[in-house]
């Protein structure tokens, strides 16, 4: 099924509180044109405070918002292919079934952030705050998330790699989180210690996972 984005001004649920962000975004949507297929401009918002927006379900593929401020801003069901959210600060955002494939998210701070659903095929989060975010049913398939922190992060029923598109979660920090349901392939070892790190890979890890209900996550073991 095809998902069609928004493309215009009429589609914008709630505009950035900056008028100065505001006509960014307008230019932006100005340019787009009519035909997704063909070459289009980017969204070039690096350092830009998105404070009250609402742009949920805009075509926002390429945008570059590396060190945006998002904290709050809803883009439910935005697509946001091939982003740049290096250092962005998304604390307590609405990412919600977001296309989130191949994005750059180094060192963000995504705190709170509503992910649930959201496709997160081959991105790359190295260091990334995702402290208490709901990651419920994510697709992790191929993301690389090595050091980043998503204790007390919600991962129920989430997916991770598959056989050749495996999930990297290098000394991911875990304590505290809901796992139950989760399934796929990681790349270890992960962190789980609550006061002091505790690193765990192979059979441990794998029966860390299942204690917490998910015994169907794997752990990936070099030949």
């Amino acid at each position: 099924m095809t998902t069609t984005y928004g493309r215009s001004r009429g589609d914008v649920l709630r505009w950035p509180d900056d008028p100065a962000v505001r006509r960014t975004l307008e230019d932006y949507l100005d340019h787009l044109p009519a035909d997704p297929q063909t070459l289009k401009s980017m969204l070039d918002a690096e350092g830009l405070d998105f404070t009250g927006a609402d742009l949920s379900g805009l075509d926002l593929s390429e945008a570059i918002l590396s060190e945006a401020n998002l904290s709050g801003v809803r883009l439910a069901g935005a697509d946001l292919y091939r982003a740049w959210l290096i250092g962005a600060v998304l604390r307590g955002a609405d990412l919600s079934g977001c296309y989130l494939r191949k994005v750059e998210g180094r060192a963000c701070d995504a705190q709170d952030a509503i992910v649930r659903g959201a496709d997160l095929d081959r991105c790359e989060f190295e260091d990334a705050d995702f402290r208490r975010a709901d990651l419920r049913e994510v697709d992790f398939a191929g993301a690389l998330l090595t050091g980043a922190d998503l204790q007390g992060a919600d991962l129920r029923h989430c997916v991770f790699g598959r056989l050749g598109n495996l999930t990297g979660f290098t000394e991911v920090r875990l304590a505290g989180c809901l796992v139950e349901g989760a399934k796929g392939r990681i790349i270890g070892p992960v962190d789980v210690g609550a006061d002091a790190p505790q690193l765990l890979d192979g059979a441990d890890l794998e029966r860390w996972f299942a204690d917490r209900g998910a015994p169907l996550v794997e752990v990936w073991r070099p030949a």
